[in-house]
C-alpha cells in the first residue's frame, strides 16, 4: 500500500470514528474493549479474505493483521468459546414487509388484514401464523410485544393491527444497536468497494445531495419533516419493485441480500474540529 494512500485511510478512520467514539464514551465502551473488538475483526478478514490456506496458520495472522501470535491465539480462543448471539432485529421488519406484502395477510388494495393472535378456524390468517412464517423460531408473543412497543402494531378489540411497515427499535435496545453495525457495515462495503472500482460506471451506487451553503435550524427542521414523508414513499416504492420482480429471481441461484439505505444527516461541527486543532485551543502545543 502506497505510504498517501495509507495516511488518508489513516485520516478517514479518525473521520468516521468520532460519531461512534462520542457514542462509546457515553455509554462506558472503553478503548481497550474497542481494541479488542478491532483484533477479532482483523484476525477474522485476514482469515476470510488474505488466507487462502485451508489450515489454520496463526503466524501467518499474525503477519497480515500486526498482531502478536499469542494475541491472535487469544482472539480465536475467545471466538470458539463464545456463542453466537441471536440476530433479532431484522425479524420485525420480515415480519412487517409479510403482512404488507404476503397476499394470505392482505385485503383489498394490498392492506393489512386485521389479525386475531391465533386462529380459530383452520385457513383463518393469525399473527402467531405470520411469525411463524416470516421469523423462523421466533416466539410470537415476543414478537408481538415488539411490534406493539414500537408502535408499528396497535391492538383493536383483541386483533392486531400494523399501521405502518417501518420499524423503529426503541433507544439504546439490543436491535437498535445491532441495526448500527448492519448500517456501518453495509454503508462501508459499498464505500470501500467503490474506492478500489476499476473505472468511471462501475461499483454500486453512491451519491449525496446537500445545501451548498448549509442550513439554519428551522430550515433542518423542515428538510426532516419533508424527507420523512417523501423518503418513506420512495422506500415504499422500492419495496413494491422487489416484490414484483420477486419472479425474476434465477432459480436455485444463489442469493445475496440488497436494499438501499437512506439517511438525513447534519453535520456536527466539533467533529471538524482534530485533535490537533484541540491541543492548539487548549494551549498545549509546543513553542
Amino acid at each position: 500500500m502506497g505510504s498517501n494512500v495509507k495516511e488518508y485511510l489513516l485520516q478517514a478512520l479518525r473521520t468516521m470514528l468520532k460519531p461512534l467514539v462520542k457514542l462509546f464514551i457515553s455509554q462506558g465502551v472503553t478503548h481497550a474493549e474497542f481494541a479488542e473488538a478491532a483484533k477479532e475483526v482483523y484476525v477474522e478478514i485476514a482469515l476470510r479474505d488474505f488466507e487462502t490456506d485451508d489450515r489454520l496458520n496463526k503466524s501467518r495472522v499474525a503477519i497480515l493483521t500486526g498482531l502478536t501470535r499469542k494475541e491472535v491465539k487469544n482472539v480465536i480462543d475467545r471466538a470458539l468459546e463464545s456463542g453466537q448471539q441471536e440476530k433479532m432485529y431484522s425479524r420485525p421488519e420480515r415480519v412487517l414487509a409479510g403482512w404488507y406484502g404476503d397476499p394470505n395477510y392482505t385485503g383489498p388494495y394490498g392492506i393489512p388484514l386485521e389479525l386475531p393472535y391465533e386462529a380459530s378456524g383452520k385457513d383463518e390468517p393469525c399473527f402467531v401464523g405470520l411469525v411463524k412464517t416470516y421469523s423462523g423460531d421466533m416466539a410470537p408473543r415476543q414478537m408481538l410485544k415488539e411490534l406493539l412497543s414500537s408502535g408499528s402494531v396497535i391492538e383493536i378489540d383483541k386483533r392486531f393491527k400494523a399501521i405502518s411497515r417501518t420499524y423503529e427499535p426503541t433507544a439504546l435496545s439490543p436491535e437498535l444497536i445491532e441495526r448500527l453495525g448492519e448500517i456501518g457495515q453495509r454503508f462501508f462495503s459499498t464505500a470501500a468497494m467503490n474506492i478500489e472500482k476499476k473505472g468511471q460506471g462501475s461499483g454500486y451506487f453512491d451519491r449525496l445531495v446537500y445545501a451548498n451553503e448549509g442550513c439554519s435550524d428551522n430550515v433542518i427542521e423542515l428538510f426532516d419533516e419533508y424527507i420523512k414523508v417523501r423518503g418513506q414513499e420512495f422506500l415504499e416504492e422500492l419495496d413494491v419493485w422487489f416484490s414484483t420482480n420477486e419472479r425474476s429471481n434465477k432459480p436455485k441461484e444463489f442469493r445475496r441480500g440488497t436494499g438501499l439505505y437512506m439517511v438525513h444527516y447534519v453535520d456536527a461541527t466539533e467533529d471538524k474540529v482534530t485533535l490537533r486543532d484541540l491541543l492548539k485551543d487548549r494551549g498545549a502545543m509546543p513553542e
